[in-house]
């Protein structure tokens, strides 16, 4: 039988905020014969072998790798390392691949309206530009014109006064010195008409070869030199001359109605064949009615030339500023 052993001595408490047991020793660091994980149940807890070690980190140089100079940059690209030159932002090139200095252009796309013609490219998108200069010769060819239909005007007065001057001399109130005093003076007046619509013609014609040759080809029926002898060859003169200024209008985009043309046309040939019945009329009068009615055809024919020549002007104008248009 033991003897019994005496009370132990009562601990004093520890003061108020001190942890009221002491803190566990300090965990030795793992590989170094300390602190191992957690045994699986049924392994023994003992001695445990050091952690496996494992290579250093591999260490590069110093400097960064850079892509070839010629491909452009983009700093600050998403994950591009600073000083490093991001490829990426370059397409991919291949064997063959075409380069350009600028980049590529491509001809406008053509505005058409049923039954244009075919035209090159980009033709629809300007005005056509003048081989030659047509601005002056144009202007010449409406000087012209203008001052032919002022000349009809005063034709047009001289043949009144030429049918009073007849019927006063069938009445017996004036004598044979007023018809001849009309005889020259409508004369000279014929004379310097003819000089006038001489010079209207060639100008018009050089005006209409010019603005041939500007517009495309393949808007005309005709060449160039057949805008020009079309007017001199008989029966073709009736109907060519019209198609041709016709072509120039569509061609050159010139705003020009179909009946403002035909109307031209109309008054330009009835012109034409009036005043031709009248010069016959006055060639074979052998009577003072005779003469007046010539003199009355005259007439008539002047004024459809006055108007035709009003028409004429505008479409010598409008076709020239559409392919010669004023520098602004």
């Amino acid at each position: 039988m033991s003897e019994p052993q005496p009370p132990a001595a009562p601990q004093p408490e520890p003061p108020y905020g001190a942890p009221a047991f002491p803190p566990p020793p300090p965990s030795p660091a793992y590989g170094a014969g300390g602190y191992a994980p957690p045994a699986a149940p049924g392994e023994h807890h003992g001695a445990q072998p050091a952690a496996p070690a494992y290579p250093a980190a591999p260490t590069y140089p110093a400097s960064q790798p850079t892509y070839p100079a010629s491909q452009p940059t983009s700093p600050g690209a998403p994950g591009t390392p600073s000083g490093m030159q991001a490829p990426y932002s370059v397409a991919p090139t291949y064997p063959g691949a075409p380069t350009y200095s600028t980049a590529p252009t491509y001809p406008a796309a053509q505005p058409g309206y049923p039954g244009a013609p075919a035209m090159q490219p980009g033709v629809w998108m300007s005005a056509p530009t003048a081989l030659r200069p047509l601005r002056g010769i144009g202007t010449a060819t409406r000087i012209l014109i203008a001052v032919y239909a002022a000349l009809s005007l005063v034709t047009v007065l001289i043949d009144g006064w030429g049918i009073m001057t007849l019927d006063a001399y069938n009445s017996g109130s004036v004598g044979a010195e007023a018809l001849n005093a009309f005889d020259r003076v409508s004369v000279a007046l014929s004379l310097f008409s003819v000089g006038v619509l001489l010079a209207a013609g060639i100008c018009w014609v050089v005006w209409q070869y010019r603005a041939a040759a500007s517009v495309p080809r393949s808007g005309l029926r005709r060449s160039p030199g057949w805008h020009v002898g079309s007017w001199f060859i008989p029966v073709v003169s009736l109907f060519f001359p019209f198609q041709n200024v016709s072509d120039l209008a569509r061609s050159s985009r010139a705003e020009l109605s179909g009946g403002l043309r035909g109307t031209w046309w109309t008054l330009w040939l009835a012109s034409n064949l009036v005043s031709s019945f009248a010069t016959q009329a006055a060639s074979s009068a052998r009577s003072i009615p005779g003469l007046t009615g010539a003199l009355a055809g005259s007439m008539l024919g002047e004024l459809l030339v006055i108007v035709a020549a009003v028409f004429a002007w505008i479409i010598v104008a409008r076709i020239t500023d559409a392919i010669d248009p004023k520098r602004r």
